[in-house]
């Protein structure tokens, strides 16, 4: 199955599973919202059979304000003529809570408007400590009722549902259930989607991979085999120059082998997870000139040109010699690879603090596309759009560039634009003393 196809699969089955998880948070909230009315409304009734009651049994008439007010979401007040005995308070609000199906916990206080205090307050909440603070903090400070609306022979009973939000969602506990595994199963299905895409773009990078080295393998082999064919034929034995030509043709060809099979095996090398590094002291820009030199001819043969600027006033490191010659000569291939028909190439060292010798290598190349730019330093990954076969390589060797430079504690810095070229900037720690 293509790779489009594959993802538009997972996409349209991540839209699906997303609508159904909002929908079911919806219609959750919804109920929620009905819940919470319903039950405001049940409590709000109860209160006023709560309020009737009192007066009638004091004979004194109802206070001009409205019996019972609602303060917060789970605090409710009762206006009263005079003060209730806790006995007939405690057992009117439970058979009116009983007879109108509200099975909540609740603490409720009598306040006396004259004394400006709470004569007793009653907690029917085991375990909870959350009643009494909320009390202190909450009625009797005037400011959170209105008690200057209040006349003076008006008193208040409050009374409040610290589990009011635990009791609403008991109410709906099979919808909130079906929405907790509908939210488990798209995270679940989320992080397959992101193993399989990983999975599937590991997949085409290997198989890439697979055809590049086929491609490397499979050019020298052939110019070997060709030559080899050629130094076979009795007519050429007598012809030195010839036969002296094809030995180097055959010779080139097997130290370009030999480079690959090496870089394969570095590579296998620096994913162990302790990879040895033989660290000697050298001058740096010495291994910089060498490998310069090394790729001015095939810069020049192409009419090229390759300039070193060498300023770093301390070149000093305490490095792996062969991994820093390696990672210079990565980086100056890499240049050439991906310069244009005529290259233009730069090296530059400088010294970045005390610290560190920042070399900087640039070329006017094909420059690298901004989503490739943090991909680059991946194995099998290539800074090149369209035929990668148009390009040499295996796509590992600025994975072994950054692991080296990582593991002698520096770092890689890039920046590139499309068409203009790029600039890698490689960071290594200085040598102390």
């Amino acid at each position: 199955m293509k790779t489009r196809n594959i993802r538009f699969i997972l996409v349209f089955g991540a839209f699906c599973i997303t609508a159904l998880l909002l929908v079911q948070a919806y219609y959750l909230k919804k109920a929620y919202d009905f819940s919470a009315t319903a039950f405001n409304d049940k409590v709000s009734l109860a209160l006023i059979s709560v309020a009737d009651r009192i007066h009638k049994e004091s004979g004194e008439p109802l206070p001009s304000v409205e019996a019972v007010q609602q303060v917060t979401s789970d605090y409710f007040t009762i206006n009263v003529a005079d003060t209730v005995s806790h006995l007939f308070l405690e057992n009117i609000l439970r058979l009116e809570f009983s007879r109108y199906g509200i099975e909540a916990g609740y603490a409720f206080v009598m306040y006396d408007c004259f004394a400006d205090s709470i004569i007793w307050r009653e907690y029917q909440l085991p375990g909870s400590a959350e009643a009494p603070n909320f009390f202190e903090n909450l009625i009797i400070n005037k400011k959170d009722f209105p008690i200057h609306e209040l006349p003076r022979d008006s008193h208040k009973i409050g009374v409040y549902f610290p589990d009011k939000n635990k009791y609403i969602f008991s109410q709906i506990q099979v919808l909130t259930f079906a929405s907790v595994v509908v939210a488990v199963f798209v995270i679940f299905f989320i992080y397959v989607l992101l193993v399989v895409l990983k999975q599937k773009k590991l997949s085409e990078m290997k198989a890439d991979f697979v055809n590049n080295m086929t491609h490397e393998f499979k050019t020298p082999l052939s110019t070997i085999l060709l030559s080899a064919e050629t130094l076979a034929n009795p007519k050429n034995i007598v012809q030195s120059e010839r036969v002296q030509r094809y030995a180097g043709i055959i010779a080139e060809e097997a130290r370009r082998l030999k480079l690959h099979a090496e870089k394969i095996l570095e590579t296998a090398i620096l994913d162990a997870e302790k990879p040895i590094l033989r660290k000697s002291v050298f001058q740096a820009h010495d291994y910089i000139e060498r490998a310069a030199e090394n790729l001015r001819v095939r810069v020049e043969e192409r009419k090229g040109t390759l300039t070193v600027h060498l300023r770093a006033e301390k070149d000093t490191l305490l490095a792996d010699r062969e991994h820093f010659r390696n990672v210079i000569y990565n980086v100056l291939e890499n240049a050439l690879k991906y310069s244009k028909e005529i290259p233009e190439i730069s090296v530059e060292t400088f010294n970045t603090g005390n610290k560190f010798l920042s070399i900087r290598i640039r070329d006017k190349g094909i420059g690298i596309p901004k989503r490739l730019r943090r991909q680059i330093f991946n194995k099998f990954v290539r800074g090149v759009a369209g035929d990668v076969q148009q390009v040499k390589g295996f796509g590992l060797g600025l994975y072994y560039v950054r692991r080296i430079i990582q593991l002698h504690g520096g770092r890689i810095d890039v920046e590139s634009r499309v068409g203009e070229g790029s600039s890698f900037t490689l960071h290594f720690p200085l040598a102390k003393g």
